[in-house]
């Protein structure tokens, strides 16, 4: 009797337990994203599909208006950039020096990305909108491989409200790379004396030079960071 009435309670037990695993909540499954790899595969299938690579203004081969860096632990930083763009046809190889600082940058932790974007997607418009405007974005990296979890929840966000928004990925610019220092380590940033490469415009002037500055004058297609999310306003003249 005792062995029946104890099977019969571990029986119980078990069911419980079989229940409560069934309603919990799985956690998403992390998504290692290689920046390289999604490169090769792209490439290899417009070469294989005939598809000719379209035309990217300058102005566009590194920044959108939102640009996002993942850290390989937690956070995410965001910031904007404003275009003065024109028809006119401009061929570098490296971006601009687009005037970012730490102060223009957004912290959010990883968890708490997606909610971030939500919450301001009339600036932004990520998700499905009344306008039904999709703006594109950038998705950086300092490393090859992106291990934020933050990439992950916006996928199966993304996916659950069916949106055609994309997102391009990429390495840091060297500029975010050095922003992205002072901003952790909370110095004091004076971009004038800090060793920049010539890895801008044509890869031979470096910012804050009088070659830099004389280059930049003829461009009409100029990226510049803005301070952090200052909503656009359309002004109508009367």
């Amino acid at each position: 009797m005792k062995l029946k009435t104890y099977l019969f309670y571990a029986f119980i037990i078990c069911s419980l337990t079989n229940c409560k695993r069934e309603n919990e909540v799985k956690p998403i499954q992390q998504e290692y994203i290689v920046i390289s790899k999604e490169d090769s595969l792209s490439n290899a299938y417009d070469k294989k599909n005939k598809i000719p690579r379209p035309f990217v203004p300058q102005e566009l081969k590194w920044y959108t208006d939102l640009v996002v860096i993942m850290d390989s632990k937690d956070k995410v930083y965001i910031y904007q950039t404003e275009r003065k763009s024109s028809n006119e046809e401009a061929k570098f190889d490296n971006p601009n020096y687009i005037g970012l600082r730490p102060e223009y940058l957004t912290t959010v932790d990883s968890k708490d990305f997606v909610s971030f974007l939500k919450n301001n997607n009339d600036i932004f418009g990520i998700f499905p909108n009344k306008e039904n405007v999709i703006n594109p974005f950038y998705i950086a990296s300092e490393t090859d491989t992106i291990k934020n979890v933050a990439i992950s929840n916006l996928n199966k966000a993304l996916s659950e409200v069916k949106s055609q928004t994309i997102y391009l990925l990429r390495k840091t610019t060297e500029e975010e790379n050095a922003v992205l220092k002072f901003k952790r380590t909370q110095r004091i940033f004076e971009p004038e004396k800090i060793n920049w490469s010539t890895k801008f415009y044509d890869g031979q002037v470096t910012p804050f030079t009088k070659e830099y500055e004389k280059m930049e004058k003829k461009m009409k297609s100029i990226v510049k960071a803005k301070e952090t999310f200052k909503k656009k306003i359309r002004i109508v003249n009367m």
